[in-house]
């Protein structure tokens, strides 16, 4: 079982609270962050503002709790690869469109999560703690794997999972939330390059670099 298992789920405490969580998802989705005010909030939610104010104490202490929801449910949609011991290509396709999933969902919030933290082309600082924790439960799958043999052994489990945690980073924030891409390419691309970096074989590679050599040593155009 991986790392994941220890974070806690960020479930609404009851009704109400839920009810403003989603009013305050549903105002930044359909106004700018300027307007969107703590009344705003309390109206979409059929709710007192003194409600609103006993579960936050202020409009960004509701928009961090959604970002903390947002994380959560990544954590979750990961779970078919990083607690998987199957298939790892159709395990980790899953994984991805779970999150890509999440990411659409959200988009809203993320992005005001950009703006309020002063850059748009990588994840805010005050989100490293969560990106490690998913960096450690990739590691430890990668591991397993290797462990198993279904991976190989020539690049540390936890250097594939950095480099390839901040290849999805990247592409999730310039490509998905700031390009517009359609999800779906995006799973498509991730997933190749993700299991090719770490379960494919370097004799194979090796092997398909020699046959093209001598290809190419043959065939003048191929040069």
């Amino acid at each position: 079982m991986s790392d994941l298992a220890s974070i806690e789920t960020l479930e609404p405490r009851n009704s109400t609270e839920d009810a403003i969580l989603s009013a305050a998802r549903d105002a930044i989705t359909e106004e700018r962050y300027e307007r969107v005010t703590i009344d705003g909030i309390a109206k979409r939610a059929f709710v007192s503002r003194t409600n609103v104010y006993s579960y936050f104490p202020n409009k960004r202490a509701v928009v961090d709790r959604l970002i903390q929801r947002v994380f959560s449910d990544m954590f979750e949609a990961v779970r078919p690869y990083v607690d998987g011991d199957g298939d790892a290509r159709a395990e980790l396709r899953r994984a991805l469109a779970r999150t890509v999933a999440v990411v659409n969902r959200d988009e809203s919030v993320l992005k005001i999560a950009f703006v309020l933290s002063g850059g748009e082309d990588h994840l805010p600082q005050q989100w490293a703690p969560y990106i490690q924790k998913l960096i450690e439960a990739v590691s430890q799958r990668i591991e397993r794997d290797q462990r198993t043999g279904r991976a190989p052994r020539d690049i540390p489990a936890r250097d594939a999972a950095q480099a390839l945690m901040a290849m999805v980073e990247r592409h999730v924030t310039l490509e998905i939330l700031n390009g517009g891409r359609p999800g779906h390419d995006s799973i498509r691309v991730l997933s190749e390059l993700w299991w090719r970096a770490v379960y494919s074989h370097p004799e194979a590679l090796l092997s398909d670099s020699t046959v093209r050599a001598n290809a190419a040593a043959n065939d003048p155009d191929l040069r």
